[in-house]
């Protein structure tokens, strides 16, 4: 119950910084039309009857939560990205179903990968019905691994993905559209419960009476798995094709999506002849017919694998990204399939990150072997304008033609240099919202207008100082040390380090940690062993849960040991103390 309350309140405190755009009156920045009757698309949210007892629940929260009905159960696949997000989808089935849920129990609920808008919803629909809870092998890994939401870089994550999302503003429509392959998000606290029933490559089974096969299938991520029902063919999928472009990587940033796994993956998936497909992102229905889903799944296939391999062909001949984006772009055929239109994902992007994939950052130029700051190009640009003001001049002239890319970057780069220029803040300003206006694909307008409203003050966005403090409760009970004790390395401020040699003991008393551990401090690093270490400078002996929220900020230290909550062995408890300040 602490945890729910504590949880709750991080979600509260959050959300009250990210709805302060209400409390402004701005002006309106229109919308690309595109983007427009993107909107209007979730409007109503929707319970579709696919047939024969699937439906789906599109328009309700960030994911499309799927409802099978069995004989004597239910099975429900990706329950939603929160509590609230969740009850509100279940509250949608429940009016449009006849109250299903006090009539049958849930027999299993199903993610089909890891991310967040996919698992967080879980305990609303399990209730107290004990359900199977089934994902692939590595769901729970992915979860907490380095570069998760829920990892070593939570903070510049969450905070990307509000930028990204557009969770400052979602609330006021003078600047609100959509997510792109969602229409809003709603934020929560997390009902994750971990897998009981984990599959490797494929898995047929009956669950309430309902044959179903799931099948790994990666593409946006490694643990993806879609739900066939063969006797109905019903094809129920997400991350390797919605109603948009593919994003093989987004503003928020992401683990690289390999092109190749989605094209293998959609292949297995044309190959089922499906009858029904089921979108758990994107608006509208399911795609219905044979014809109508071999379709629009062949040109996704083929229009990725048209942008890897003239990519990979280009690189090839010597081209950089920069140079390749410049040639290719997706034959007609491809381009006006309505659902490869490039309001979430986009070639261009899409094109750097094969690029960078295959070859890293250096675009093989010798101009490009020296890295540099932002601060230094922007010394050179001023440098060749013949000074910052000189400069600033020049981002009002790309403004005044109608050039606002150049006058973004001239603006912005007169800003790092006088960050209190009146002129170029105002130039920067105009070149984000004109950007932002013309705009068809979503995280690009809501990432503008974000940067907009941060920088003037409009809104505020406090992950990055609230840091792993801002992480969910329930996400922190299942966090596994191992990734904690990540967390601890990229925490450890190395300036207060550098002169310190000495070893930690861990005694760390529950039964969900099996033995003891050591962190050797040494001079900027932390490196931490699972073992007993024989003379330690001082032992910590206190529970896994306390330790986390100690680490994460949740927990203050001394009031830590006041409490007996943590008990520092062979040492006074300063040096405890002075320990844990190297992580602040």
């Amino acid at each position: 119950m602490e945890r729910e309350k504590c949880s709750k309140a991080i979600i509260l405190l959050l959300f009250f910084w990210l709805s302060s755009a209400a409390a402004f009156e701005p002006e309106a920045v229109p919308a690309n039309p595109d983007l427009v009757a993107l909107t209007e698309s979730w409007v109503p949210p929707t319970v579709y009857n696919v047939t024969n007892g699937v439906y789906v629940a599109v328009g309700y929260n960030q994911d499309n939560p799927v409802l099978i009905e069995g004989t004597d159960g239910l099975i429900v696949v990706d329950p939603g990205e929160s509590i609230p997000g969740a009850e509100a989808a279940k509250a949608a089935f429940n009016e449009n179903l006849d109250d299903i849920f006090s009539k049958k129990p849930v027999k299993a609920i199903i993610y089909t990968h890891y991310h967040a808008c996919h698992v967080h919803g879980a305990s609303v629909f399990a209730g107290d019905d004990s359900p199977e809870i089934i994902a692939h092998e590595t769901l729970n890994y992915n979860l907490f691994s380095p570069a998760s939401l829920d990892g070593q870089i939570a903070p510049i994550k969450y905070y990307r993905a509000a930028m990204m999302s557009g969770l400052p503003y979602q609330k006021n429509p003078a600047y609100w559209t959509t997510i792109g392959i969602a229409p809003f998000s709603i934020l929560g606290p997390s009902g994750y419960l971990p897998p009981t029933l984990t599959i490797g490559d494929e898995l047929e089974t009956n669950i309430a009476g309902v044959n179903l096969t799931l099948v790994h299938a990666p593409g946006e991520t490694s643990d993806i798995i879609y739900v066939w029902l063969p006797d109905d063919k019903v094809l129920i999928q997400i991350g390797n094709f919605y109603k948009a472009f593919p994003a093989i990587n987004t503003l928020r940033g992401a683990s690289y999506r390999d092109p190749l796994d989605y094209i293998n993956s959609i292949d297995s998936m044309r190959k089922l002849d499906a009858e029904y497909l089921v979108l758990i992102h994107s608006s509208g229905g399911p795609i219905v017919g044979a014809e109508n889903i071999s379709r629009a799944l062949t040109n996704a296939r083929d229009a990725l694998q048209y942008v890897h391999d003239q990519t990979v062909r280009y690189m090839n001949k010597g081209l950089t990204a920069g140079e390749i984006i410049e040639v290719v772009e997706l034959p007609p055929h491809l381009a006006e399939d309505p659902n490869l239109q490039e309001i979430y994902g986009e070639v261009d992007r899409d094109i750097f990150q094969i690029y960078q994939q295959y070859l890293g950052w250096f675009t093989g130029k010798c101009r490009d072997i020296f890295p540099t700051s932002p601060t230094e190009e922007a010394e050179d640009m001023a440098y060749l304008a013949g000074g910052t003001e000189e400069l600033a001049i020049k981002a009002k002239a790309a403004l005044d033609e109608g050039d606002m890319k150049r006058a973004l970057i001239f603006s912005d780069n007169v800003l790092l240099l006088d960050s209190e220029n009146a002129e170029a803040r105002d130039v920067k300003n105009s070149a984000l919202l004109s950007l932002a206006e013309e705009t068809s694909n979503a995280q690009v307008r809501n990432y503008l207008l974000s940067e907009y409203l941060e920088e003037t003050g409009q809104i505020s966005i406090p992950i990055l100082d609230l840091g792993f403090r801002a992480m969910d409760d329930n996400m922190v009970f299942y966090m596994p040390m191992e990734t904690l004790f990540r967390i601890m390395a990229v925490s450890l401020n190395a300036s207060k380090a550098l002169d310190e040699e000495y070893a930690v003991g861990f005694d760390l008393s529950d039964d969900s940690v099996s033995g003891d551990y050591v962190i050797y401090v040494r001079r900027g690093i932390i490196e931490v062993q699972q073992e007993v270490v024989e003379d330690p400078t001082f032992t910590v002996v206190t529970d896994s849960l306390t330790w986390k929220n100690l680490v994460l900020g949740k927990l203050d230290s001394e009031e830590a040991v006041a409490s007996g909550g943590v008990k520092i062995s062979g040492e006074d408890p300063e040096a405890f103390y002075n320990f844990m300040d190297l992580f602040r």
